[in-house]
């Protein structure tokens, strides 16, 4: 039989620390295999310790981590990483083609051509899980600038279903399988 695989998706730290040491505890809780930070992780030009930092963890993660390009993604943190970033990608996780983006190329309201049956981007920072028409669109928020609640978000996605969890691990909402 096939091992069932949980990963988490997360946007839009833009080099906070606090939340992304939070995001790393909660990976460790969830006993998620994967972590993907759907864009705007870097803190920009504006502060290179915490891009070094957070670059170091998550060159130390190695096939645990995926890291989507955001628009607030600059060189100077892309370069201090040891594996790539993409614009865009899709994965294929316990049987669902999983598209993932940041979403300021695309959305869920133009969703890309290739688009799997869950289509997860960040960019807006405001949480979003819900079911339209044949696709389930997910978005994390931003834990370090969340819009439309004021509450720290993130995505999991498992055998059973994908879920929307706050910070204290509370499922927010669920679509299951």
């Amino acid at each position: 039989m096939e091992k069932t695989l949980k990963y988490m998706f997360v946007a839009d730290i833009h080099g906070n620390l606090d939340n992304f040491k939070k995001v790393i505890e909660l990976f460790e809780e969830e006993k998620a295999d994967k972590v993907v930070f759907l864009g705007d992780t870097g803190a920009g030009y504006y502060d290179e310790d915490n891009n070094r930092i957070i670059a170091d963890k998550l060159n130390e993660m190695g096939k645990k981590v995926e890291l989507i390009r955001g628009n607030c993604d600059r060189s100077n943190f892309e370069e201090l990483l040891e594996f790539p970033m993409y614009d865009d990608d899709t994965l294929y996780i316990n049987g669902k083609f999983v598209t993932i983006t940041h979403g300021h190329l695309n959305g869920s309201y133009y969703l890309p051509e290739y688009c799997g049956e869950i289509y997860i981007q960040g960019h807006t920072h405001v949480p979003l899980l819900e079911k339209r028409g044949s696709y389930i669109l997910a978005n994390p928020g931003s834990p370090s600038r969340p819009r439309g609640m004021d509450i720290k978000c993130y995505i999991i996605v498992d055998a059973n279903g994908i879920s929307l969890k706050s910070f204290t691990r509370e499922v927010l909402k669920e679509i299951l399988f």
